[in-house]
């Protein structure tokens, strides 16, 4: 094993994260552990290396929060579970202990001068350039950690880090050259742009075409549900309010941790004490609802998206069929999925429009087709001069988009001559031309600018291919050691 990773090490560059830090603020998101092993809180095993929920949970966390950003805060736990990301994050802590253990197999550890020093060199913990224990301590209230917890999880990144370290090596002049190469080639070329005719169907043709493809025109799925809301009315006194403050006042921090006074959540404070006094009024009013003494105000073929109740309660409305009081800025929601409405093939005057669209547009881009062959073997176009993967500037009669698209396309041409639909290949109104008369392999001046970033990504194209071959090694390695507690 030591020798395919020696042979292989200036191939290895692996990122390595501090799971924790990531987590501050984010908020928390579960992980479905439910049975262990001999330790209450162990789910796997690799040798002598334990992977407990919380490690599982620290990934899941960080996984949902990234996917939940780059989908504009709209994940919810069922869209999770079907893009697999349990799975995902037990697997990634199954290879982190791999490499924690293949790393204590190798005689590789971290003393206490090693984790102090990278301690204090977290920025999220200094002020003013310095370490500053105050802001390490409001961390770790704030994570509802033990100091003892945190510092054991960053010392297990230090020791991959240090195992990685050892097999390091920065990719070859030769791998970046080729590289640069491919990434900085320039074509000289000659371009044509042919726009669209104008494009008219017939009824004929528009009743046959959704004949072919009436399985596409579907009414959009539906519910029939019920709902009530139990609002946060009531009065409170400034007594209460504060008697409710004093009790919880560690709800109420700003964004270092410092809690707020009173006078600054006032507003947020009433509210839940609201909450909190009209909880059992929205109990007594579910049990209501559940035995007809009070009825639920129903909206018939709503959508997971509408605008009386959230999009993540709704997946959970459709998914559990009842919801028990749960607190919105509303109040107390309580609702019922009375039908789920299946999609259904439109008729053909519901579908005819759409039907319609479609084949104007199908037709639009076999026209350009047929006119793109006709010509691309005679035209004599506009010269551009040399382009490169970065000039869509030079391409004036075209969007950035467009541009961007059609450079793609030019790079990715096995022959001299060819053509591009735009804006895009599913629906263009128009098709460019282009004759390639002229390829300059690697521009040095070009090659200094994109220096850094061709390193990089050299080392990164190695990364991602021998990553995947060091878990694979380190599977066989330690395949008969994994044990595994729980189902995933």
């Amino acid at each position: 094993m030591i020798t395919w990773m020696q042979t292989h090490k200036k191939w290895l560059i692996i990122t390595i994260w501090i799971a924790t830090i990531a987590f501050v603020g984010a908020g928390f998101v579960g992980w479905g552990a439910y049975s262990y092993g001999k330790k209450q809180d162990e789910v796997a095993k690799v040798k002598d290396t334990s992977i407990k929920v919380k490690d599982v949970q620290d990934i899941y966390s960080r996984l949902f929060n990234q996917l939940n950003q780059m989908m504009g805060g709209k994940l919810d736990e069922a869209t999770a579970k079907q893009f697999g990301l349990e799975k995902t994050a037990f697997q990634q802590a199954l290879q982190r202990a791999m490499l924690i253990q293949f790393a204590k197999d190798n005689g590789l550890y971290v003393t206490d001068k090693e984790l102090a020093q990278n301690l204090i060199s977290i920025p999220a913990f200094q002020k003013d350039g310095k370490f500053d224990e105050k802001l390490y301590k409001i961390f770790l209230r704030n994570s509802r950690l033990e100091a003892r917890d945190f510092e054991a999880n960053l010392r297990k990144d230090i020791l991959i880090e240090k195992l990685l370290k050892i097999l390091d090596l920065p990719s070859t002049t030769t791998t970046q050259t080729t590289l640069a190469s491919f990434m900085l080639m320039q074509d000289k070329i000659s371009i044509k742009t042919l726009k669209a005719p104008k494009i008219t169907v017939t009824e004929d043709e528009i009743k046959k075409y959704w004949q072919k493809h009436k399985n596409n025109y579907k009414s959009i799925l539906s519910y029939n549900i019920g709902y009530f809301y139990v609002t946060l009315s009531g009065d409170v006194t400034d007594a209460q309010m504060a008697n409710y403050y004093d009790e919880h006042k560690q709800n109420y921090t700003d964004a270092n941790g410092k809690i707020l006074p009173l006078n600054k959540v006032k507003e947020q404070v009433k509210k839940d004490l609201l909450a909190k006094k009209t909880k059992k009024e929205a109990i007594i009013t579910m049990k209501k609802l559940k035995n007809d003494e009070m009825k639920f105000h129903k909206l018939n073929n709503i959508q997971i998206v509408n605008n009386e109740i959230s999009e993540t309660l709704m997946n959970k409305l459709v998914k559990t069929k009842f919801l028990k009081p749960t607190l919105t800025p509303k109040g107390w929601l309580i609702a019922k999925l009375f039908q789920i409405n299946k999609p259904t093939v439109l008729d053909y005057e519901k579908a005819k429009q759409f039907a319609k669209n479609d084949l104007i547009i199908e037709k639009r881009k076999e026209t350009l087709i047929k006119l793109a062959k006709n010509n691309i073997h005679n035209f004599k176009g506009k010269n551009i001069g040399f382009i490169g993967r970065d000039n869509f500037m030079k391409l004036k009669s075209m969007s950035i988009s467009e541009a961007n698209t059609f450079i793609q396309n030019l790079f990715n041409s096995q022959t001299p001559k060819g053509f591009v639909l735009l804006p895009n290949e599913s629906q263009p109104n128009k098709v460019v031309l282009f004759d390639i008369t002229e390829q300059k392999l690697l521009d040095s001046k070009n090659y200094e600018k994109y220096k850094k970033m061709i390193i990089s990504y050299a080392n990164k194209i190695k990364n991602d291919k021998l990553n995947t071959n060091l878990m694979k090694q380190l599977q066989k390695l330690y395949e008969a050691q994994i044990k595994v507690y729980v189902k995933i």
